[in-house]
């Protein structure tokens, strides 16, 4: 028989209040307790989830619908980061390629989503495809010379 558990009402992990006990335990003989989030929502948390440690175990610090705008924000943050990052090297790379590529290519947005905020189809980072050529890319993915590669040897097979 588990011993009983040790009373956690009032006690506050992140976003969340624990409010009252649940009747339900799990396999291993652990409470569940009923949390209240700052946003209003209950949710049922078994008791080895709740802490305010860091620790290998996820723990739980919001009801779920938090959670998961936390976890799209988070989300957010790191492609904006990632997204600035690329323009920074992009940014780089170009200078080193002044005078070495045609002007209209320097020209181009420097990611694919700063080529969709501006409405164009094509960007240019100065890197190098992973077939080795250096030159545009499409939005929807790919290198242009690839591209038209790849056009040429479909063309090659459809008129034989």
């Amino acid at each position: 028989m588990p011993s009983k558990p040790t009373n956690r009402i009032g006690e506050v992990y992140g976003k969340l209040t624990v409010v009252r006990i649940s009747s339900r335990r799990s396999k291993s003989g652990n409470t569940y307790w009923w949390c209240k989030c700052t946003c209003g929502n209950e949710r049922e948390v078994p008791s080895d989830s709740l802490s305010n440690k860091l620790r290998k175990k996820k723990n739980v610090t919001a009801c779920k619908k938090c959670a998961h705008e936390n976890a799209r924000e988070s989300i957010h943050k790191k492609n904006e980061y990632q997204e600035k990052e690329r323009k920074k090297q992009a940014i780089q790379n170009r200078k080193l390629l002044e005078g070495k590529v045609p002007q209209k290519w320097l020209e181009l947005p420097l990611t694919d989503a700063h080529a969709r905020e501006l409405g164009e189809k094509h960007f240019f980072r100065g890197i190098k495809c992973l077939n080795g050529h250096l030159s545009p890319y499409r939005i929807n993915g790919g290198c242009l010379t690839c591209a038209k590669e790849q056009s040429k040897t479909i063309n090659k097979h459809q008129t034989k």
